[in-house]
């Protein structure tokens, strides 16, 4: 359930309402991959991935979970603001994981305990935190925000992920979005995995094809009439049958040769959130400004 503080479409969840968040959350039932990479925007839909994934595998696959933010603070926000609410307003999960207020310490801000496993809250600037306990499921957040080495002790990526050493069955999720190209730590990531993007048909010739800003068109200085055209037959395509593309598309490998790493990349115009005229102003009245441009 998508609680009323943490989303602004609170209720049931639905996987169809951004059906390429599908792949991303199957990859980790997958028993050949080990490492899922999501190289994505804003707007897509990331952290609330990785809070169905935390749901699956307290409610169907019991396991120590390991959940690592850029620092301990913003790790104690999340867990306040989006595991907490999460847990309470989802009945399978609220039976199982402790109150809040429980007197035997199985449920705090930075701990969760359930039959089977329990969750770990960590921030990437902590070593202490990353090397505690062995952990089967380990989920990375917002990678590109992280140190470079947790205090003296080198990535903190790689020390989290070595507290799943000892399971066959080690899951281990590394979600961000890009910062600079060439340091960027998702960008990296995503060089080794399987390298997947998101094909949608053209409602019109049924072409399948990547959304890309260089077919967002739009009348001189009116960048909020804004719309897509397809590469093939250069149609007009609306937000409308945006809609209707994403529930169709699939995922696609540029890279089948790599082994256990499914990478998933995807940018903005793929979000139910933002239309296509959105996008574009956000361009028009960015661009001559390289911070801004940035963002």
């Amino acid at each position: 359930m998508l609680s009323p503080e943490a989303s602004a479409e609170p209720g049931r969840w639905y996987t169809a309402r951004a059906e390429y968040q599908r792949g991303i959350m199957d990859a980790f039932s997958d028993p050949a991959i080990e490492r899922v990479v999501v190289q994505s925007s804003a707007q897509i839909g990331k952290t609330e991935c990785i809070n169905c994934l935390i749901g699956f595998f307290i409610d169907y696959d019991p396991s120590p979970i390991l959940v690592v933010e850029p620092t301990i603070d913003v790790a104690k926000s999340w867990s306040k603001d989006r595991l907490s609410t999460m847990i309470r307003d989802t009945p399978c999960l609220k039976r199982k994981v402790a109150g809040t207020k429980a007197r035997d310490g199985d449920n705090t801000v930075t701990h969760k305990a359930f039959y089977g496993g329990h969750i770990t809250v960590a921030g990437a600037n902590s070593a202490a935190s990353l090397r505690s306990r062995p952990i089967r499921v380990v989920l990375c957040d917002d990678v590109d925000a992280f140190p470079a080495s947790a205090g003296t002790e080198g990535d903190p990526i790689s020390l989290a992920a070595k507290r799943t050493t000892t399971f066959w069955n080690r899951k281990i999720g590394i979600f961000s979005t890009p910062t600079d190209e060439g340091t960027s730590r998702i960008e990296q990531e995503f060089k080794t995995s399987d390298q997947r993007r998101y094909y949608v048909p053209c409602p019109h010739c049924g072409l399948y094809q990547l959304l890309t800003f260089k077919q967002v068109k739009w009348p001189k200085g009116e960048p909020w009439n804004a719309h897509y055209e397809c590469e093939g037959c250069q149609k007009i395509i609306t937000d409308t049958d945006k809609a209707r593309m994403v529930a169709k598309g699939e995922w696609r490998k540029d890279n089948p040769g790599a082994r256990k790493v499914a990478g998933f990349w995807i940018n903005e115009l793929y979000s139910p959130w933002v239309s296509f005229s959105q996008v574009a102003e956000k361009f028009y009245t960015s661009k001559d400004d390289p911070q801004t441009l940035k963002v």
